[in-house]
């Protein structure tokens, strides 16, 4: 929390206080009436009375809260608030005895009623009032300046690991594709200088497009497409490979890099020089949803994901929490993946 939204905390709890005095002051300039007439000389002795609270609030706020209170030494701070209570309430019984003890009951009481409380009473009720609020105020701006450094904190830490499970993909990726470029230099030679052109136009991507942590769907759309027409330059025989765009939608922002290790696993275990080959990866836009598919044969019976797997579903929790649906579906011969996360 900045020092400036603390000052502001600070003077908002002044602020109420200032309120409090201000309501205590005025309750005797309404209620203390003789004949319709505010009987000045009273509410002068009450006011002078209710002074008395003004040390008590300062030294509560200034002093027992921040030293004792909020440093969980609690027993020493009630200790001494309530000695302090009780030492300003029976003290004040004591001088009010001496000191009004021979003068005129017209001033002490000008509508010659008893009073049901005595005044000594009223401070000390009084002064519960006050420090308990004061306490309160005290205690509410500590809590929620606790609860915003930990708040902060926690976006602190899921920004850094979001940032170390995104630069991870980074290098899995071009670890994956390089491998990819390296099998097809011997191959074919124009088409590996083909992929390096791919491949950095993706770099770039990878780079400089996700810096804020979104892109949008559009750039996505275009790396996914991209990734893919690399692939098919390797796996040039691999006739049945299909990508499914929405032919119409609004260019949201979402996370980058949510599915490209989903489609790489595709192409690992998917793909085969000697099999037929199938992979099947669709985009869906429903109700503000977006739904991705990647369905492809197994050729490899032990497809469980490695590194790029788990880091996508760490990077889904840090991301979406509970607001998002991943089901991954493994028969015998197929593997398929279902992704639905919120574009809004």
């Amino acid at each position: 929390m900045t020092k400036r939204t603390h000052h502001k905390g600070r003077n908002f709890e002044l602020l109420i206080m200032g309120f409090v005095f201000l309501v205590l002051f005025a309750i005797p300039v309404i209620f203390t009436r003789v004949d319709d007439q505010i009987s000045w000389l009273h509410v002068r002795k009450i006011w002078i009375d209710q002074s008395l609270l003004l040390p008590l609030f300062l030294i509560n706020h200034f002093l027992l809260v921040p030293k004792l209170l909020l440093r969980k030494k609690y027993i020493s701070y009630f200790v001494i608030i309530l000695s302090l209570i009780l030492s300003f309430s029976l003290g004040y019984k004591g001088f009010e005895s001496n000191t009004y003890k021979s003068k005129s009951n017209t001033v002490q009481n000008p509508t010659n009623k008893p009073n049901p409380i005595p005044p000594y009473a009223h401070l000390l009720m009084y002064s519960l009032l006050i420090v308990g609020v004061d306490t309160g105020l005290l205690f509410t701006r500590k809590w929620n300046e606790n609860e915003h450094a930990r708040n902060l904190l926690e976006k602190r830490n899921t920004e850094m690991q979001l940032d170390i499970l995104r630069n991870q993909v980074s290098p899995h990726f071009l670890m994956n594709t390089l491998n990819n470029i390296y099998a097809l230099i011997d191959l074919d030679s124009p088409k590996a200088k083909e992929a390096v052109m791919k491949l950095s136009k993706l770099m770039r991507y990878m780079l400089y497009e996700n810096k804020n942590g979104k892109v949008k769907l559009s750039k996505e759309f275009e790396f996914v497409k991209s990734y893919i027409d690399l692939m098919k330059l390797r796996y040039a025989d691999a006739k049945d490979i299909q990508l499914t765009l929405p032919e119409v939608y609004d260019d949201v922002l979402i996370p980058p890099l949510l599915f490209i290790s989903y489609i790489e696993n595709a192409f690992k275990h998917g793909t085969s020089y000697e099999n037929e080959s199938q992979i099947d990866i669709s985009f869906q836009l429903i109700d503000n949803e977006l739904i991705f598919n990647c369905k492809n044969i197994k050729h490899y019976q032990n497809e469980k994901g490695g590194i790029g797997l788990e880091n996508s579903k760490n990077r889904l929790n840090l991301l979406f929490g509970n607001d998002y649906e991943l089901n991954i579906n493994s028969p015998e011969n197929e593997f398929e993946v279902n992704l639905k996360i919120p574009t809004v």
